[in-house]
């Protein structure tokens, strides 16, 4: 169990059983809808952007602002959470929810870029398979269904994401672009044809492991 998990499983527990008792002092204006009951926004939230936290880390390290923004959505979590165990819930529900707001911002504009590079490397694949198909035939070979398997999958993949992004649902788009881009890799695989260096960072983060540039490593 890694660190931030246990951090997480402690705070939850702490949240469901401390209940503030100055709570109904608290004066601050909601920023939030004014039908919700603060402390459930908290308790909805400390666990949904915990989670987006989490699956985006990867994703803002390679394709957003780097430690630097993922630091301060961090930061925004964690004084959240300290608001809420101070009997400050309502500005906690405030924070929480500025913290969403955040989060989905971030998810959004780095969902574009995958977005955007998914279809590209798609529609390369496509290309490069009817190409291969080509050559082939002329040679009076046939090409390997396994191709043909991969491309269906990335194409499925591709559907998928997009249905996702469409719905504002950024987290789980990344998810299917980055199922796509496998399928579409695994297309120069099964063609035998040597994946271009254009893609060693997409590579590396299917794998949820940050990049780091040959330069950087020099």
């Amino acid at each position: 169990m890694t660190k931030g998990i246990r951090y997480y499983i402690v705070f939850l527990i702490a949240l469901f059983f401390f209940s503030p008792a100055n709570a109904q002092f608290e004066t601050a204006n909601k920023e939030f809808n004014e039908l919700y009951i603060p402390e459930d926004v908290v308790k909805q939230l400390s666990y949904d952007n915990f989670k987006r936290i989490k699956l985006l880390h990867t994703a803002i390290m390679n394709y957003g602002g780097g430690k630097e923004e993922f630091d301060k959505i961090v930061d925004a979590y964690a004084e959240a959470s300290a608001l809420y165990f101070q009997n400050k819930v309502i500005e906690s529900a405030n924070l929480f929810t500025k913290n969403k707001k955040d989060i989905d911002d971030i998810g959004a504009r780095i969902a574009k870029i995958y977005k955007a590079d998914t279809e590209k490397l798609h529609t390369n694949v496509i290309k490069m398979q009817v190409k291969y198909k080509v050559k082939m035939s002329l040679k009076g070979e046939q090409v390997s269904s396994h191709s043909d398997v991969a491309l269906s999958a990335a194409s499925h993949g591709l559907q998928m994401a997009t249905d996702y992004f469409d719905r504002s649902k950024y987290v789980e788009a990344i998810t299917y672009f980055r199922r796509a881009k496998d399928s579409s890799f695994q297309v120069y695989k099964v063609l035998e044809v040597p994946l271009p260096e254009e893609y060693n960072k997409d590579v590396v983060d299917n794998k949820n492991q940050i990049y780091v540039s040959k330069e950087k490593k020099v």
